[in-house]
């Protein structure tokens, strides 16, 4: 059965008046025209700075007003000393007041620890011999001090500190007995070694450049020092030494292991140290440097 050709012809128009009612487009010129359909994937979110989880700094403030307090305490009791000062008990005679009183508040005295005064080998850390031996010192505390409490965190710091300058007298103790010796230099130069240890531990994180960089810078400014110390008399490089090499393997030991990990596209750092291996190490540091010094020490 078949259909005449009109009756065709009728058909098709009737489907092309659906068409156009149903698909505007269909009749619109500018459809044609159009560009297609372009599929635009999401944009990653825009770079974000990283920061490390630090600590607000407030020990190394009080370390600064104790130095101070020291020195005002060391000038108050230079005023009351009789001249000359003598220690009967250690045979020890002292002409000029204001290291007389250094003497007396617990200066590093060779014959005085040897007596059983080893609290001389702490007390040195709070005393200065002059003004100008106190601003420099405590400039110095102040620029690295920071950063390490920062990084390292109030309570590492402190036995980063205490370590270092324990060093630094037990140093000068084995290689400096002649004479009085005082000052934070052996522990500051400690802070600086910390400061490089840390550099090295998180190579991985800041890059090995930055972290190259980082610790050049220190070096050299723990070797300028060490080179003004040879070439200006009554300076204790005994002490900057033992200090700066105790400081940077307190400093190792105890430096916190950061790692970059991701959550989606958000990268975050995140801490992941042993705290028990590193005061592990700091306890075998401590009791190395009491070995040393008990071997050193007449009996």
């Amino acid at each position: 059965m078949t259909q005449s050709p009109r009756r065709e012809d009728e058909l098709r128009e009737l489907i092309e008046r659906f068409e156009r009612a149903f698909d505007p487009a269909r009749n619109d010129p500018r459809a044609h025209d159009a560009e297609p359909p372009v599929s635009v994937e999401a944009a990653p979110p825009a770079p974000r700075r990283l920061s490390l989880p630090l600590t607000r700094p407030w020990l190394v403030y009080a370390l600064l007003a104790v130095n101070a307090l020291m020195f005002a305490l060391s000038w108050l009791v230079a005023q009351r000393l009789p001249m000359p000062y003598v220690d009967a008990a250690h045979g020890t005679v002292i002409v000029d007041r204001f290291t007389a009183a250094l003497y007396v508040l617990g200066a590093k005295d060779n014959q005085a620890i040897d007596a059983g005064q080893w609290w001389r080998l702490l007390t040195p850390m709070v005393l200065h011999g002059s003004l100008l031996h106190l601003l420099f010192n405590a400039w110095a505390l102040y620029l690295f001090g920071t950063d390490v409490e920062r990084v390292y965190g109030t309570l590492r710091f402190a036995a980063i500190y205490l370590l270092a300058g324990l060093a630094g007298s037990i140093a000068s103790y084995v290689f400096n007995p002649g004479g009085l010796a005082v000052g934070a230099s052996g522990a500051i130069f400690g802070l600086l070694g910390a400061l490089a240890a840390f550099a090295y531990q998180a190579r991985t994180l800041i890059g090995r450049e930055a972290s190259k960089m980082q610790i050049g810078q220190m070096a050299t400014l723990a070797a300028i020092n060490l080179l003004l110390g040879f070439a200006t008399p009554n300076i204790d490089n005994a002490a900057h030494i033992g200090g700066l090499i105790v400081g940077t393997l307190a400093g190792l030991a105890l430096a916190p292991r950061y790692v970059l990990v991701r959550d989606g596209w958000l990268p975050r750092i995140q801490r992941r140290d042993h705290a028990l291996l590193g005061w592990l190490g700091a306890t075998a540091l401590l009791i190395a440097l009491i070995v040393w010094f008990v071997w050193r020490a007449p009996l």
